[in-house]
């Protein structure tokens, strides 16, 4: 578990409870099996979050806006939201994206798609999508900036806090 990580995105927000016993990550072996299904490079914060974090987040995120902790039975949804999204981006002719292995993490308003380019010179810089102008655009946010970003705009404004339990999966079939 990678306290550091834990303690940063706390910060924003450290009057939120937060119990560490609940947080559960990927293992390695989770890891690449992770890499193969999505088509895409996990490393540097992506990594870090997935192997702390990315399960369970012991209260730090809710199940909106962030993909990891939906909830679901299987992952069928995530893998077809994935292929989707990337099926926009190459909708709006921006195929130049596709090599870099997009891995789309959150979704904001229905229409506003934020992802990680997994293979480029700049893997934990967050992109946004929007779907109303069809354009793509880099933040200002890394992946571990972003996520304070969802605590302070979302996890502090939700009026029911996420459960210590709140977990996703991206590999049970």
């Amino acid at each position: 578990m990678n306290i550091k990580l834990i303690e940063y995105l706390h910060s924003i927000y450290p009057e939120l409870p937060i119990d560490v016993s609940y947080m559960r990550g990927y293992s390695d072996d989770e890891i690449k099996k992770i890499e193969r299904l999505y088509d895409i490079e996990v490393k540097d914060q992506l990594y870090d979050f997935l192997t702390s974090i990315g399960r369970c987040s012991g209260g730090l995120f809710g199940d909106d806006p962030l993909v990891f902790y939906q909830g679901q039975k299987t992952i069928r949804g995530d893998i077809l939201f994935q292929i989707g999204s990337r099926q926009d981006l190459a909708s709006i002719q921006r195929h130049d994206l596709l090599p870099q292995k997009p891995f789309f993490i959150s979704v904001e308003s229905y229409t506003q798609y934020f992802f990680l380019l997994t293979n480029s010179e700049f893997p934990n810089r967050v992109y946004q999508y929007d779907e109303n102008e069809e354009t793509v655009k880099a933040t200002d946010w890394d992946l571990k900036n972003y996520l304070r970003h969802i605590i302070n705009v979302y996890t502090r404004n939700y009026k029911i806090k996420a459960p210590f339990d709140e977990c996703g999966e991206l590999i049970l079939i």
